[in-house]
């Protein structure tokens, strides 16, 4: 069985199938018959040309004039150099435009980048004021993992993502598995915390660490976030979200633990942003009210709702049946959960806006979907990623826009069996 995360592959990939794939690569499960060819995505517009993976949503909210702007970033390769691409929308999702491109000498000479954020200040840290923008990817991933030395860097801008400089190194991992998928939030002591996944820990294929920095620039106070005594079990790919009443939330998959599914969707609450309980406390699985089970690469988002705390939206790779095959919903739905401190739900099923077919778990196939409300809070902006043209070919972003409230999302056709070799 396959332990590691999909987009460790990558590396092994990495020479071949970057170059053609614009920081992509080939599926671990065969595709079915009729499938290579096209792509499968039914509902949804191409959101840029030249390959894409972790696509990124965020709305200016403290940036003066800029305010209501959608940025949208992806990681991408091209010259033999991983790197981030930003794109622009004034028209709350309906249309984008490039903006700028994020350069780091780290990914440079097939040295690659991926798994990145993106996140605008809600107030001021060390010398940067609300309205900043940061931006954070793994850098270092093209090499054998012998020699692969990663590290999560991080990138300012001042302008509202027209241009950006280098800040800092949240962390930088020895030789050997790496460090994925930052996220940032600022705790309420007024810190920037920053979550990784971390492959080093040789008693933890894979584990959540947390550090935390006054200014931006110097990281201290690392500590495990998340963890489990099995090594095999892997908690990652964190997605964080502040509640208007001072809550946090985080989503994250936990692979490896699930004797059905491979990698099931959870998510804890945090009083500070800094302080989440127990690292060996999974916290609580995510099922929707119909027994869905999400599966893999969950991300978050908030929307106004029927209480002060809005409504929570979350994003997943694919969706599960409560006991095993996959879901009448599956690459077709999004959930909301009207009640954010009810962490048990009801989570219910709503029709994503770009909705994809074929989707059994790839590297590519709706990988780190990003969700954002519209400014009227009633629909929401839909951001993830297929194959545009053939099985292993370039991983396009596809984007999309859609009412909330939906209605029921659960498609007519039956389950089908799952095909659970796909490990993370």
């Amino acid at each position: 069985m396959v332990f590691r995360k999909v987009r460790a592959l990558l590396v092994v990939l990495f020479s071949a199938a970057l170059v053609i794939a614009g920081l992509q690569h080939a599926a671990l499960s065969a595709p079915a018959p009729g499938d290579v060819g096209t792509q499968d995505v039914d509902k949804g517009e191409l959101l840029r040309v030249g390959g894409s993976s972790y696509p990124r949503l965020v709305r200016l909210e403290n940036s003066g004039e800029a305010n209501g702007r959608v940025l949208s970033s992806m990681t991408t390769y091209r010259d033999n150099a991983g790197f981030a691409v930003i794109f622009e929308s004034r028209d709350d999702g309906k249309t984008f435009q490039p903006l700028s491109e994020i350069r780091d000498p780290a990914g440079e000479n097939t040295k690659g980048m991926c798994c990145s954020t993106l996140y605008e200040l809600p107030q001021q840290v060390g010398d940067m004021p609300a309205g900043t923008l940061l931006w954070a990817g793994s850098a270092g991933i093209g090499s054998d993992e012998d020699e692969r030395r990663t590290s999560i860097r991080v990138w300012r801008s001042d302008d509202h993502g027209k241009t950006w400089s280098y800040l800092s190194d949240v962390v930088q991992a020895p030789v050997g598995p790496g460090v994925w998928e930052p996220e940032f939030t600022v705790s309420e002591q007024g810190d920037l915390v920053a979550f990784y996944s971390d492959d080093s820990d040789p008693k933890h294929d894979q584990k959540l660490v947390q550090v935390r920095s006054s200014d931006g620039r110097n990281w201290t106070d690392a500590k495990d976030m998340l963890k489990n005594d099995e090594f095999t079990v892997r908690p990652g790919m964190s997605g964080v979200r502040k509640l208007p009443d001072g809550t946090y939330l985080m989503v994250y998959e936990v692979c490896n633990y699930d004797p059905v599914h491979t990698c099931t969707v959870w998510i804890r609450k945090s009083s500070d942003g800094w302080d989440w309980g127990d690292p060996y406390d999974l916290g609580t699985e995510i099922v929707s009210d119909t027994g869905g089970q999400p599966l893999g690469t969950p991300t978050i988002a908030l929307a106004p709702g029927p209480n002060p705390n809005g409504r929570v939206l979350l994003g997943y790779q694919m969706l599960g049946g409560d006991n095993g095959g996959w879901a009448p919903g599956n690459g077709k739905t999004v959930m909301v959960n009207d009640d954010p401190k009810d962490l048990d739900g009801p989570w219910k099923e709503i029709p994503a806006p770009v909705q994809i077919s074929y989707n059994q778990g790839s590297s590519c196939r709706n990988f780190s979907p990003s969700l954002l409300a519209t400014e009227d809070g009633e629909s929401m902006i839909h951001v993830t990623t297929d194959f545009e043209h053939y099985i292993g070919g370039p991983c396009e972003a596809f984007y999309g826009v859609g009412p909330i409230d939906g209605g029921s999302a659960a498609a007519k056709s039956e389950p089908r069996p799952m095909d659970t070799r796909i490990g993370r």
